[in-house]
């Protein structure tokens, strides 16, 4: 009786392993063009959705042989447009702040450079905006009598 139950576990385990798909496959098998229902029948529910410039951004997560893969697959109306790795920008958002600093200071060096070199400037400047730097016309009045 016991050998029977070890054999019965020996081939439900084996049949077990043997239905386990192979996720790279499956997501190999996926081409640009096809439906949102017939990845999601391939590949199943993605660890991440996304809408990203219009598209719908799934991605999936999944290991084979203690390697992790990351993939995606971008759709645009319903269609596959893209399948393959994850898109990743060409600079980080580090490498942008630093840029964007950078001239951010250079803008501020440069304003207060001006300030400097013109100190009456900005006077100079109000007072022609206000139009105190002409000389005005009053008229004469002469009383009436």
């Amino acid at each position: 009786m016991r050998s029977i139950l070890n054999q019965i576990c020996v081939i439900s385990t084996l049949f077990l392993v043997a239905c386990q798909t192979n996720m790279l496959k499956q997501y190999e098998s996926i081409t640009a063009g096809m439906e949102k229902d017939d990845v999601l029948s391939k590949m199943g529910s993605p660890q991440r959705t996304q809408r990203f410039h219009g598209k719908d951004r799934w991605t999936y997560v999944f290991y084979e042989d203690r390697i992790r893969y990351e993939k995606e697959v971008q759709f645009l109306n319903g269609n596959a447009v893209y399948v393959g790795d994850p898109w990743r920008p060409e600079t980080s958002a580090t490498e942008v702040d630093a840029k964007n600093e950078a001239s951010n200071k250079a803008i501020e060096e440069d304003v207060i450079k001006k300030y400097n070199d013109n100190p009456k400037a900005y006077s100079n400047y109000e007072n022609e905006v206000r139009g105190m730097d002409k000389v005005r016309y009053v008229p004469d009045f002469k009383p009436i009598q």
